[in-house]
């Protein structure tokens, strides 16, 4: 039973992986698409603004991206604990089984806080500073591509969050300002999180080494942190 088990686990694993490669594959295709899509429409762009319309194509455009397609109900992200540390070698990890999945008619609630996995929009963040709270269905995105998630109690001082911002100025970072948390600071990647207190905790540092666009634990791992949504500074 014990060698059956294993092996059944580990196609189990490759299965999966098989599977991540392939949303990779397409979202990249989606990718392209998307470049070739605002290539038409910053053609199109020039040529209204020609013809004096550009206002409106300019509401059109921003209204669209602004609702976010939150018209079609309401779920609650599929996210489960672990019961164990997900195997990290860094003390006070907490590990979840994380349901990935698409869902850009609906509105989505996350019972974790920040969120570490679940189904989200379509469009994942760009990896980056932020100074203000973003869309956490977009971040959530980024973490199945294998960003690391910085938040921070508002409240932080300064020359905390400065120690932060040396941490974020790498690829596949994220760093935003988050209410509600139980920390002042938590570090999310895709179904694992730390929490700790302030930005000198050498914790810090490992769990970014450790998590950072890591093969092993990125869903789909390869896919970009940049081309999405959001202005990071």
């Amino acid at each position: 039973m014990g060698p059956q088990s294993g092996t059944s686990k580990k196609q189990t694993k490759n299965a999966k992986m098989a599977a991540a490669r392939q949303r990779v594959a397409e979202q990249r295709e989606r990718e392209a698409k998307a470049a070739r899509r605002r290539s038409i429409i910053i053609g199109s762009t020039a040529a209204l603004v020609a013809g004096g319309v550009i206002a409106g194509l300019a509401a059109v455009v921003l209204t669209e991206d602004d609702k976010g397609g939150s018209s079609g109900g309401s779920i609650v992200a599929n996210v489960k604990p672990a019961g164990s540390n997900g195997g990290s070698p860094i003390q006070g990890v907490t590990a979840w089984v994380a349901e990935q999945g698409h869902e850009p008619n609906k509105s989505i609630t996350y019972e974790q806080v920040p969120p570490v996995g679940g189904e989200h929009h379509p469009t994942w963040l760009n990896c980056g500073i932020y100074s203000k709270p973003v869309p956490q269905k977009n971040a959530v995105h980024s973490l199945e591509h294998g960003a690391v998630w910085i938040t921070y109690s508002p409240t932080l001082p300064a020359d905390q969050l400065e120690k932060l911002k040396a941490f974020a100025k790498q690829d596949y970072m994220l760093l935003s300002p988050h209410e509600g948390m139980s920390s002042p600071i938590t570090l999310s990647s895709w179904a694992l999180q730390l929490k700790v207190d302030n930005a000198d905790d050498p914790r810090i540092k490992t769990y970014i080494d450790t998590y950072r666009n890591n093969k092993d634990t990125t869903p789909e791992y390869g896919a970009s942190c940049s081309g999405g949504t959001g202005k990071p500074e």
